[in-house]
């Protein structure tokens, strides 16, 4: 709080410094303006009295600050200044159009900078705008003030003090009292008096009408304590208010007399009718003496029909009596047409009272049947304006269930598209995964296949080595045979397997993993090989030669030859 209260009274003092306000003038330097901070410059649009100004200072002034703000691309301050442009819309006699287009430009200006706030308050006065001009039906502006009021709340009411927040709810509640809505005017109008700041310069006029309409609402829920008190209020305000001319001293002293009765009123609703002469009678004196030309006649009229009633049920018919001359001579110069018509109704009744009480049956009923039709008429005006009323709530509903299924399909849609992202997004990690499964599967076959290929070269090259040595066993054999010596261990060694079972089933294991399918498909075409003629298929596989194959199994050439002829028989001309 101190630090706001530091960064006020700062931006206040830069306020007083560049418009000069020392000199009692309206001015603005625009280099110390362009040189403030962003939230100098806007604080400063808040702070100045441009209600002081008139029209041409206005009309100079604000395009000016708005020119600076962008030209910073100070948003903030830019929405700040066509707000206080609104607000003066009145004094700048803005067409129409122009009026359109400013409302529009701080839609979009709040949009551009994501002010949710800004948001709220320029969307409040197309709202507005659009009721007054009677361009909406009322159903779908009194649907739209619900959700403002919503807004409102859920971003919290005092983060809109910059925006006379006071404003803006009156102007809500007072919407929902016109319609008679008054368990949603009476929360909003409440949080408006909350709001009050005469140091703010709250016109007196708004500080009234809220007042007004509060003790209004509890009056007619018959609530009378409450509205009592409401009342009270005002006449407080009016009678310790602090009047700057003529027109609002007049004001203060004709509510000070319309208070006073409606006390009246409600203390007569109560059946207090001691202390409801006493507030009558100075609301009478003071309404009496209204300068209020205009209006004068009737409002004393309508401090009448409350005092005289107070008189008579307190049987003071001396006062009552002169009283109902009074009113009766205001009744006449009504018209007998439009609003004055039902005026009429209150005279009527006031006369059956009296008579009532003074035993004229006969008079009285004469009163009875001039006010029956006035009585009938405005119970009609009054239901009609009632069923007006609930359909414009009815239309207020069905466009407040339109509003509700459109955003519920747009969530939906957006839902969907994030469900539609988010099952696309598990697609692809699903087949990232996959894929980097496959490729580490493969990367693994593809090493092992390349160490069972150097393992066989291996095997291979030691069968051969292993051969070769056993064909030069052979032909040492050979050529000792032809000397006459004879080497028992040279011939046992070259007639011994190279390619022993063991070593087999290892060749075996190492050739599938290259050739997974081949000594499955050749028993499968063949079923009757025998185990030598499939090794022999293996080795005839490796490209080895006869004499090589003769070696590494241990058997003559002749062998390899007659096992390849049986095969031929079995398989073919290739049996490979």
């Amino acid at each position: 709080m101190k630090k706001r209260a530091f960064i006020r009274w700062a931006s206040l003092l830069s306020a007083w410094a560049i418009t000069g306000a020392g000199l009692g003038q309206t001015t603005v330097d625009e280099q110390a303006f362009r040189s403030l901070s962003d939230a100098g410059r806007y604080r400063f649009v808040h702070d100045f009295p441009f209600d002081k100004m008139d029209s041409s200072g206005l009309a100079n002034l604000l395009p000016r600050l708005l020119d600076i703000a962008n030209e910073k691309g100070d948003r903030h301050t830019a929405f700040a200044v066509l707000y206080h442009k609104c607000r003066a819309r009145e004094a700048l006699k803005l067409t129409a159009a122009a009026r359109d287009s400013l409302f529009e430009e701080m839609e979009t200006t709040a949009a551009e900078g994501g002010f949710e706030i800004e948001a709220v308050v320029a969307r409040h006065f197309v709202i507005l705008e659009n009721y007054q001009k009677i361009r909406i039906p009322p159903g779908q502006s009194y649907a739209e003030i619900l959700q403002e009021l919503e807004q409102l709340e859920a971003i919290g009411l005092e983060k809109f003090r910059d925006y006379s927040v006071a404003r803006l709810l009156f102007q809500d509640g007072s919407f929902l009292y016109q319609l008679e809505d008054y368990e949603r005017a009476l929360p909003c109008l409440l949080a408006a008096e909350q709001f009050f700041d005469l140091e703010e310069k709250w016109e007196m006029y708004w500080v009234i009408q809220v007042l007004n309409y509060v003790y209004s609402i509890y009056q007619h829920q018959k609530d009378y304590p409450k509205g009592i008190e409401h009342a009270k209020k005002l006449l407080d305000f009016v009678r310790t208010y602090q009047p700057k001319d003529t027109v609002e001293g007049n004001l203060c002293h004709d509510w000070q007399g319309i208070a006073s009765i409606d006390i009246a009123s409600m203390l007569v609703a109560q059946k207090k009718f001691d202390e409801a002469e006493k507030w009558a009678n100075e609301g009478y004196e003071l309404v009496k003496t209204s300068e209020k030309s205009g209006f004068q006649a009737e409002t004393e009229f309508n401090a009448l029909t409350i005092l005289v009633p107070a008189k008579i049920e307190l049987g003071k018919m001396g006062d009552a009596e002169r009283l109902l001359r009074r009113m009766e001579t205001i009744h006449e110069t009504f018209p007998q047409t439009g609003y004055f018509y039902f005026k009429h109704l209150g005279f009527y009744e006031s006369c059956v009272k009296f008579y009532e009480k003074k035993g004229d049956l006969a008079a009285a009923m004469r009163f009875v049947l001039l006010a029956k039709p006035l009585k009938d008429s405005l119970d009609r005006r009054n239901d009609v304006r009632k069923l007006e009323q609930i359909k414009q709530r009815l239309d207020a509903q069905k466009y407040t269930e339109q509003i509700r299924l459109v955003e519920r399909e747009k969530e939906i849609e957006h839902w969907q598209k994030n469900a539609a992202l988010l099952l696309l997004a598990l697609v692809l990690a699903l087949a990232f995964g996959i894929f980097k499964r496959l490729r580490n599967r493969r990367r693994q076959a593809q090493a092992e296949l390349e160490s069972a290929q150097k393992e066989l070269e291996m095997f291979t090259s030691d069968f051969r080595k292993k051969a070769e040595l056993a064909e030069n066993l052979r032909l040492e054999t050979e050529k000792l045979a032809r000397l006459g010596e004879r080497s028992e261990y040279l011939e046992r060694l070259t007639h011994s397997t190279i390619l022993t079972e063991d070593e087999w089933q290892r060749f075996r294991s190492i050739f599938e993993k290259l050739h997974p399918q081949f000594i499955a498909e050749q028993k499968a075409l063949f079923p009757d090989l025998t185990p030598a003629e499939v090794r022999l298929i293996v080795l005839e596989k490796l490209d080895l030669s006869t004499q090589e194959m003769a070696n590494i199994l241990g058997v003559s050439v002749n062998t390899i030859h007659q096992t390849q002829s049986r095969l031929r028989r079995k398989t073919g001309p290739s049996p490979a």
